[in-house]
């Protein structure tokens, strides 16, 4: 999969809905083996070879949504995280495009 454009972002963000915290944590629960994380102390941990890669606590998550092979993770602070499935590729994108430049340098 490839990096969507930040126009294509805004309209798949536009279509995930407010979750609370149980509903979030009921979708991933049931999808969380085949996408490679797992729950710990009120948190997603997304994990690479074994190794936890990076925490999301619950209360930041805004709501998810899945389609085919990518999970969508949209945070209350504007971030939208998207994952592959088949590749475990994961890409952060802030939808009113502040701070992206600095996210990208500081990680790229």
């Amino acid at each position: 999969m490839k990096k969507k454009t930040l126009v294509q972002l805004r309209h798949i963000a536009d279509r995930i809905p407010k979750q609370c915290p149980c509903e979030i944590a009921a979708f991933l629960y049931s999808i969380c083996e085949e996408w490679k994380f797992a729950f710990l102390n009120g948190c997603l941990v997304f994990i690479a070879d074994g190794n936890p890669v990076l925490v999301m606590p619950l209360t930041t998550i805004y709501g998810t949504l899945r389609t085919g092979n990518t999970l969508y993770i949209l945070c209350n602070n504007g971030a939208l995280h998207y994952f592959d499935r088949k590749t475990h590729q994961h890409w952060v994108s802030f939808l009113d495009n502040t701070d992206e430049d600095l996210f990208n340098s500081m990680f790229n």
